[in-house]
C-alpha cells in the first residue's frame, strides 16, 4: 500500500504524533509512506523513521491579511493536489479540520480516497465561520472521518452516513512496562496536573478545589506541569491564597516519568479535550484520577469509580470533595490505581494501529492483514 499522510506542520502535537506512529507502523510492515506538511521543516520536529520520505511544501500556513489570505490558501491547493496528484497514492490520511478541507479539495475529482480526522471537540473549538461552512460541504466527500470518542461521533454523523464515522482513540506518548509503576505505599502525597496553562485547561479551578482540601489535608501539595499565557494568573493566585510553599508551576517537562512515579494523584481540570493523551498516560503509570467529565473524552479512559472519579465539568465544590476522597483513603487510591494500569491493554499501540489497518485497507479496497509475529 501507498500511504500518503498530510499535516500542516510536524511539530509535537498529539495529530502529528499519531502521523508518526502511524508511518513508523506501516514502514515496518514494508508499506511505502509519504509524509507532507504543507510547511517548510523547522526546529523542535518529530523524527521521522529513515524509510518514510518526507516532502516539506513550504507554502505559507499563517490565515495572512483579508488582500493575502485568497492568494496563499491558492498557493497551498496548488501545490497539494500536484504532489498527491503525481504520488496517486491508494489511501491519504489528513488531520486538523482546516488542512484536511484543503486536502479534500485538493484531491476533488481523483479519484484517490482521502480518510480525515478531527483530533480535539469540534463542539467547542470554534471554526472561522467561512471553514465551517466549507467543512459541511467537503466532508461528505471523504471516504472516512475519524473522531475519537462517541459523543464527537454523534456529531459527526448529524451531517455524515454513519457508516462513514469511525471513532479510533490518540496514539499514547509512551506506556511504562510494569516494572516501572511505583507501588501506591511508595508514592509521595503529591497532586499531579499536566498541560498548557490555558482557558481551555481549567487549572485555576483546579487550584481552588486543592485550596479548599489544604486545610483538611496538610501534607499534600499540587505540582502543574506546562507552561503557557495564564502562568503569571495562575501563580498571583497561589500566592493570594498563601500556598506558594504548596502549589508549584515547575514549567514544561518533555520527560515527566520521574514525577509520574512519584505523584498519588492525578487531576484532569479541564473545560473541553479531544481524547486527552495525559489522562491516559498518568493512569498507565498507576495514578488513580479525578476529572472534570467533559462533553468529549475523560468519561470513554476513565471508569468511574474503579479507576478514577468523574466530576461535573468546573464543578470546584465536586472536584475538591472527589481529591479530598482519594487523598484520604489510602487503600482506595491502591485500588484505583491498580485498576488504572489496564489502559495500557485498553488503548495499546497494537491496537489502535490495527484500528487504522482495517479502515485504510476498507476504503482502499486493498484489505492489510496483521503482521505476523517475528
Amino acid at each position: 500500500m501507498r500511504l500518503a499522510l498530510v499535516v500542516s506542520s510536524l511539530g509535537r502535537g498529539g495529530a502529528e504524533h499519531t502521523l508518526v506512529e502511524l508511518s513508523r507502523s506501516f514502514i515496518a510492515r514494508g508499506e511505502e509512506v509519504t509524509l507532507i506538511t504543507l510547511a517548510a521543516p523547522q526546529a523542535g520536529e518529530w523524527l521521522l523513521d529513515a524509510g518514510v520520505r518526507r516532502l516539506a511544501l513550504g507554502t505559507p500556513v499563517g490565515a495572512g491579511s483579508p488582500f493575502t489570505a485568497p492568494g496563499r490558501l491558492l498557493a497551498r491547493w496548488r501545490a497539494l493536489r500536484k504532489v498527491l496528484v503525481e504520488l496517486r497514492p491508494d489511501v491519504v490520511m489528513s488531520f486538523i479540520d482546516e488542512t484536511n478541507v484543503l486536502v479534500l479539495l485538493a484531491c476533488a475529482g481523483s479519484g484517490i480516497p482521502v480518510v480525515v480526522g478531527e483530533r480535539i471537540d469540534p463542539r467547542n473549538l470554534s471554526l472561522r465561520a467561512p471553514w465551517r461552512l466549507v467543512r459541511r460541504l467537503a466532508y461528505p466527500r471523504a471516504a472516512a472521518v475519524i473522531v475519537q470518542t462517541q459523543s464527537v461521533r454523534t456529531w459527526a454523523q448529524s451531517f455524515l452516513p454513519p457508516d462513514r464515522v469511525h471513532v479510533i482513540p490518540n496514539f499514547p506518548l509512551r506506556l511504562p512496562d510494569e516494572g516501572e509503576i511505583t507501588p501506591e505505599p511508595r508514592r509521595l502525597p503529591l497532586v499531579l496536573g499536566i498541560g498548557r496553562l490555558s482557558p481551555q485547561k481549567g487549572f485555576h479551578l483546579l487550584i481552588e478545589a486543592f485550596a479548599s482540601c489544604a486545610m483538611h489535608q496538610p501534607d499534600w501539595r499540587l505540582v502543574i506541569l506546562g507552561e503557557g499565557p495564564e502562568r503569571g494568573a495562575l501563580e498571583r493566585r497561589v500566592a493570594s491564597l498563601g500556598l506558594s510553599e504548596r502549589i508549584s508551576l515547575p514549567g514544561f517537562n518533555r520527560h515527566p516519568e520521574t514525577i509520574l512515579r512519584e505523584a498519588a494523584i492525578f487531576a484532569l481540570s479541564s473545560r473541553f479535550e479531544g481524547f486527552p493523551n495525559v489522562l491516559l498516560e498518568a493512569m498507565a503509570w498507576g495514578l488513580p484520577s479525578v476529572s472534570f467529565d467533559c462533553p468529549s473524552g475523560p468519561s470513554e479512559i476513565v471508569r468511574h469509580g474503579v479507576d478514577g472519579l468523574l466530576v461535573p465539568r468546573e464543578d470546584v465544590t465536586a472536584l475538591a470533595l472527589a481529591l479530598e476522597q482519594l487523598m484520604a483513603d489510602d487503600e482506595l487510591r491502591r485500588r484505583m490505581g491498580r485498576s488504572a494500569t489496564e489502559v495500557r491493554e485498553r488503548f495499546s499501540r497494537e491496537r489502535i494501529v490495527q484500528l487504522y489497518l482495517d479502515l485504510f485497507g476498507r476504503v482502499s479496497g486493498n484489505p492489510l492483514r496483521p503482521q505476523s509475529a517475528s
